[in-house]
């Protein structure tokens, strides 16, 4: 992300004086927080204080003991209360942070500033920055009733927003579909996660919304769940061979199913015994494949561009009986030798002895009962609020004795939790977790936790690249573009940008991308099209800011809108020596008007606008 300060003159698609930029450039840049994981040892002098309105700021403490003998081994037999949880979760870690002759691992963080936590929060949970009065809304509270309640306040508003459902709706759609595939069934699937899993009225449990997936059945305008299975069915198969071997190979199914959910990336294994796991071998992928083999699949899909969108074709999901009656799948080994599978689980369960059941119920009965149910989806949620899961490489989903479980005490312990008072809660979870020491912590490394294999330890927030659809979310609310006419005119612009952040910010499995500063990253925020035209004159954040009567009302009110926290005291002696204004603002707003587009550009582009820190 070097040269930031590029001229308004040299880019292509702005028209804009470049009055400041060239102070803004090195600015913000060297205020970023990129520059805040400084080198070992060196202090955070500019912003490492808690905020002063935080009346109960603190770094967390390091010195706490392993959690009390009397705290139920199995939650299951009373209700854990957050605050039981959020003990066990800052006492285990805090327990890592010692040797054994109880001497300091770990320095930790100092606990984050109102202004970080409800910019991490808020990207965490609904997928945006906070908007302005949000803001003005959670430091009202933190003056009324202090930092750590007016936090747990926060985080409920933000699970009962709408957003959440719809952000978490999306998240796992692309988990479940990838970000490719036909729109219309992707919306689908997306509705259904939003009003039955995600609804702010409805509380479905994890464990519930992998069975209605595992086994959904009927038609993709009825049931929007029939769309995870349709979209991984895998090769088709000739017709003479579907009595024997089912209508679908349903590779894809099995491989996804059991990554998403027990955490296990048994897909090498479709063709070999795996590498560097000697417990997994191929009669574990086909024997989990064998599930999935009555699926049937009524309706051809259309592709997207055969005719318009009310044509394309509903499909329907259904078991056949009929199909694969025998339950044996043959898989080839790499000698040419071919090996026969039943329907067998990972663990050695087998169907129930001459029951008529449904393979695909059993199946996620069995999924849903394996004891790393809960451990994954804690581990992938954990990824998702830290940065990284608890395991030695940094994947969520790949437990194994290649990638040993560092943090093993802690996953054990939420896992028996989660599954047992929380009821497999999602919202649940995140309470817990938003309300633990790590989460708050900042993500300023120390000599004692800089390096990569400290990160597992979790003494520091991490610094997270923003998804596509986060940075556009956030992009949208700080800038408040006037750029469609209607709806659909929004949608399609929508759309056309997050196709252009998907190609270089993220992938077409649903991963997050890594912002590595790459020139094609670089170009896409400083010279793209769509930020300068959401910056333009039609910015209602512009607007905004040229009905305040103050310079330091307007830098403060940019600096919040796009970083979350006001301008500092540095920030804004640079900006009022080097932009040259009369004091009475109003009467320059031709002159204004370039000066605070170039203010909002050189916002948008710093490291600390684009990460999630």
């Amino acid at each position: 992300m070097a040269n930031v300060s590029l001229r308004a003159s040299e880019r292509n698609a702005s028209p804009r004086r470049a009055a400041g930029v060239l102070l803004l450039g090195g600015l913000l840049f060297s205020l970023s927080v990129l520059a805040h994981a400084q080198a070992p040892g060196k202090a955070d002098k500019t912003t490492g204080k808690a905020d002063p309105k935080a009346s109960d700021s603190k770094a967390a403490d390091p010195k706490k003991t392993v959690p009390d003998p009397a705290f139920p081994a199995s939650p299951g037999a009373g209700a854990a209360s957050t605050d039981e949880a959020v003990k066990v979760i800052n006492d285990l870690l805090a327990a890592k942070w010692k040797n054994d002759k109880g001497e300091t691992l770990y320095t930790t963080a100092e606990r984050c500033t109102d202004y970080e936590y409800i910019r991490r929060v808020s990207l965490d949970l609904i997928g945006r920055i906070a908007k302005f009065d949000e803001i003005q809304k959670f430091m009202g509270d933190v003056g009324k009733v202090g930092s750590s309640k007016a936090r747990a306040m926060l985080v409920d508003r933000l699970l009962a927003s709408p957003e959440y459902g719809y952000y978490w709706s999306r998240i796992w759609t692309h988990w479940l579909m990838t970000r490719t595939g036909e729109p219309l069934y992707k919306d689908q699937i997306q509705l259904w996660l939003e009003e039955e899993m995600f609804a702010s009225d409805k509380e479905m449990s994890i464990k519930d919304m992998a069975e209605k997936l595992i086994t959904a059945t009927g038609r993709t305008n009825d049931n929007g769940a029939v769309n995870y299975l349709l979209a991984n069915l895998g090769g088709e198969i000739p017709g003479p061979q579907r009595g024997k071997d089912g209508q679908f190979d349903m590779r894809p199914a099995t491989s996804r199913t059991i990554r998403l959910f027990l955490g296990y990336q048994i897909q090498c294994t479709e063709c070999h015994d795996h590498p560097f796991n000697g417990d997994w071998k191929q009669k574990h992928f086909w024997g989990v494949n064998a599930f999935f083999r009555q699926t049937e699949r009524e309706g051809t899909p259309v592709d997207r561009n055969q005719g318009m969108m009310g044509m394309r074709q509903q499909l329907t999901l259904k078991n056949n009986a009929e199909y694969n009656k025998g339950g044996i799948v043959y898989f080839e080994k790499r000698n040419g030798v071919y090996l026969p599978s039943e329907p067998i689980f990972l663990d050695g369960a087998r169907l129930p002895k001459n029951a008529q059941v449904s393979r695909r119920d059993e199946l996620a009965r069995f999924v849903t009962g394996h004891k790393n149910f809960s451990k994954a989806y804690i581990n992938r949620m954990w990824a998702h609020l830290f940065g990284r899961g608890m395991t030695e490489k940094a994947v969520s989903d790949d437990f194994g004795d290649h990638n040993p479980v560092i943090q093993d005490e802690l996953l054990e312990r939420l896992g028996e939790m989660f599954s047992g008072s929380a009821g497999y809660n999602p919202k649940t979870l995140i309470r817990w977790v938003c309300a633990s020491d790590a989460y708050q912590l900042k993500a300023v490394a120390n000599k004692s936790n800089d390096k990569a294999e400290d990160e597992v330890f979790f003494s520091r927030q991490m610094l997270k690249a923003m998804s596509p659809e986060q940075l556009l979310e956030s992009i949208i609310v700080a800038t408040r573009p006037n750029v469609a006419k209607d709806d659909a005119e929004q949608k399609k612009f929508r759309a056309e940008w997050m196709s252009r952040l998907v190609v270089n910010f993220g992938d077409d499995e649903g991963n997050e991308g890594t912002f590595s500063g790459t020139v094609v990253q670089m170009l896409l925020m400083m010279n793209g099209r769509d930020v300068n035209n959401a910056i333009s004159g039609q910015s209602g954040a512009i607007q905004s800011a040229m009905k305040l009567k103050t310079r330091k009302q307007i830098f403060d009110y940019l600096f919040l809108v796009t970083l979350n926290r006001p301008c500092t005291v540095k920030e804004e002696q640079q900006l009022m020596a080097n932009i040259k204004l009369k004091n009475g603002i109003k009467e320059n707003p031709n002159d204004l008007t370039p000066v605070l587009q170039d203010i909002f550009w050189a916002l948008l582009n710093c490291n600390e606008f684009i990460l999630n820190h």
